[in-house]
């Protein structure tokens, strides 16, 4: 969250005023959801609770779930791989690249016939290296479902993150870079995903007026609603998010031309500098002893950086619940002991040495952001 203030205090104050705080009947979520798919460049967005709950919905609106897997990257927050045993499927890890997102030869490499999906991640809003990944996606026949939950609004190759997959899933709570406390949106340009989006959202809508004619069979979803307080707030971030990222992008730029750094470590470039949100620099060291001591001289010299292998939550080894396969309270409910699912390898005893390797040798330094009075 970057920009918060007197607009949308204003907005939220219309919003309490009319009274009228469900989304159907209401006039805000609606608007949102035209303004974020507009903005993105998608044919559909629905808006929804959280970041998480628009992972779990796309995987629903796809189909995916038990007897398939889906390939994340071993660097992301842990919800990406929580969504997937939501829907009864297996998350599986792919090694990362220099730019600590989605490595596409190791993707190549971990496809199986139940790959269900594959979900490359926009990580610290920058672009996964997107091309090869689609290409490899069409070839195998799976859909590919972009988890851009820290990364709205950023681009790649002049497209906006989001809309080249399948699916596009996008957070907006307390630390993203547009922000109405808690909230999430998916986006796609393909219209019966689109309608099973919408029915992910709410399973109730079979039963309001609002929701209309349908071409795809009603389901039974479950209730990821918004609101219309989130989305009064949510409207006005969308209307900053432009100049959020061009005064993010200026920074990082200036650190990039400016900040000395040791002769044996590198600035690694992203897929796309014009199109990465300007959230952080990445530096690299030769070794993990090295880049730990560049860490403590930035910190010392009173920039905001973090090691990515320290960030447990964000790290696949770190993740406990998922590796020690406890998928669920009751069995039937399990992703892990359902019957379709026994014959999917997880490997998830073994490390990702490549992953590993670069998480510990990378210093992130934040950009820091300055609001304009």
């Amino acid at each position: 969250m970057y920009d918060i203030g007197k607009r949308e205090i204003k907005a939220l104050k219309k919003a309490v005023d009319s009274g009228h705080f469900f989304r159907y009947g209401g006039k805000e979520v609606v608007a949102a959801e035209k303004e974020w798919a507009q903005k993105v460049g998608a044919d559909t967005a629905v808006m929804v609770t959280s970041g998480t709950a628009s992972l779990i919905a796309g995987l629903q609106a796809l189909g995916v779930g038990p007897g398939q897997s889906v390939l994340l990257p071993g660097y992301t927050f842990i919800s990406t791989a929580l969504a997937v045993t939501a829907v009864g499927a297996i998350p599986l890890y792919v090694e990362v690249d220099e730019s600590l997102t989605m490595d596409p030869e190791d993707l190549r490499k971990k496809i199986r016939k139940h790959t269900g999906c594959i979900m490359p991640v926009h990580m610290q809003g920058m672009p996964c290296n997107l091309e090869p990944i689609l290409d490899i996606a069409a070839e195998k026949g799976i859909p590919v479902f972009e988890d851009c939950c820290q990364a709205d609004g950023g681009s790649y190759k002049g497209k906006r993150l989001g809309s080249w997959g399948a699916v596009g899933g996008y957070s907006f709570n307390q630390f993203k870079i547009i922000s109405c406390g808690e909230g999430g949106a998916c986006v796609t340009s393909d219209p019966n995903i689109a309608e099973r989006l919408y029915m992910a959202q709410d399973g109730s809508c079979s039963v309001w007026p609002e929701t209309g004619a349908m071409s795809q069979a009603f389901f039974c979803g479950g209730n990821f609603r918004f609101n219309e307080l989130n989305a009064a707030m949510l409207r006005v971030q969308i209307k900053k998010l432009d100049k959020i990222l061009k005064r993010l992008r200026k920074k990082r730029k200036e650190l990039l031309e400016t900040l000395e750094i040791p002769d044996d470590c590198t600035f690694i470039r992203t897929h796309d500098e014009e199109g990465q949100c300007g959230v952080c620099l990445l530096i690299q060291a030769p070794t993990a002893d090295r880049a730990e001591a560049v860490e403590h001289e930035l910190a010392a010299a009173g920039h905001t950086v973090h090691r990515p292998i320290n960030s447990g939550r964000h790290v696949y080894k770190a993740w406990d619940v998922v590796n020690s396969q406890r998928g669920g309270v009751h069995p039937e409910w399990d992703a892990f002991r359902h019957p379709k699912n026994q014959r999917i390898a997880t490997h998830y005893d073994r490390a990702m040495k490549r992953t590993d390797d670069l998480l510990a040798r990378t210093v992130l330094l934040h950009t820091p952001y300055v609001k304009k009075k």
